[in-house]
């Protein structure tokens, strides 16, 4: 693995066996190397960890956990209803305790940094900017492990993802203190941007699910769609229309929760 990350350009490093910490004399990720010179000295013959120097190498990690309150790919859909989806056809990794890993790409001259929690308060996604552990490494006798995709198919982040992981304030010039757009900022924006003609249904469609995704209670997620029909939708769809999709949302939300 080492020799096929110094083949990309991708800094790597090692840690002591089954571990995230690094290894006696050495560093850590501030000792990771893009060539072939010490994929022998760190590995052969060794049960070394492999991790990557994310920063350096350009890369950003979105991990997706799914220990402790274990509602991390949960809220990921949530996230997806909100400002966009994370590209499938990207490296994806499984970590030891079940959780996800998405690797992309961060363009040059972009300077990211790592959150806990990112998105909202106890998401259980964490974007991680600094530095990773990678397959075929174990933590706790479990390894991680290659999902799909390979590091020939990495892809670049969004610019929604970007702007998280770059701290960057919401405009809000009315504010003495600077925000971060969270969830909730975001769904408010999409709400004022409204729909026309082609777009409304999805449009209510996404709102609806987004509301009754942070916890809105279903009568005040009716009230509310007729209020954004009237007021964001144009033309205004047909009432029938909007409990239509009212209802199909709604039914689509029940069932995520009798799944989990």
């Amino acid at each position: 693995m080492a020799l096929e990350l110094a083949k990309r350009n991708i800094y790597y490093y090692p840690t002591a066996p089954g571990s995230k910490s690094g290894m006696k004399d050495t560093h850590g990720f501030s000792d990771a190397v893009n060539d072939d010179s010490m994929a022998q000295e760190w590995f052969q013959g060794t049960n070394n960890n492999i991790g990557i120097n994310l920063k350096k190498s350009g890369l950003m990690v979105v991990d997706v956990d799914m220990h402790g309150n274990g509602n991390g790919r949960h809220n990921l859909l949530k996230v997806f209803q909100t400002y966009g989806r994370l590209p499938d056809d990207t490296l994806i990794e499984r970590t030891p305790h079940n959780g996800i890993h998405y690797f992309l790409k961060v363009p040059s001259g972009v300077k990211v940094k790592s959150q806990t929690s990112a998105f909202f308060d106890q998401s259980g996604i964490d974007l991680m900017c600094n530095n990773i552990l990678i397959a075929p490494s174990t933590i706790d006798g479990a390894s991680y492990a290659h999902v799909s995709g390979s590091y020939d198919d990495i892809k670049q982040a969004p610019t929604w993802l970007l702007e998280f992981a770059q701290d960057k304030p919401a405009n809000n010039v009315n504010s003495g203190t600077p925000r971060l757009k969270k969830y909730t900022g975001a769904l408010l924006d999409k709400i004022v941007k409204g729909a026309t003609k082609g777009q409304r249904n999805d449009f209510i469609t996404s709102v609806a699910g987004s509301m009754l995704a942070v916890g809105t209670s279903a009568s005040n997620v009716y009230e509310l769609l007729s209020v954004i029909n009237n007021s964001f939708v144009s033309p205004s769809l047909p009432q029938k229309e909007l409990e239509t999709i009212y209802r199909s949302v709604l039914m689509r939300e029940i069932e995520k929760l009798k799944a989990d």
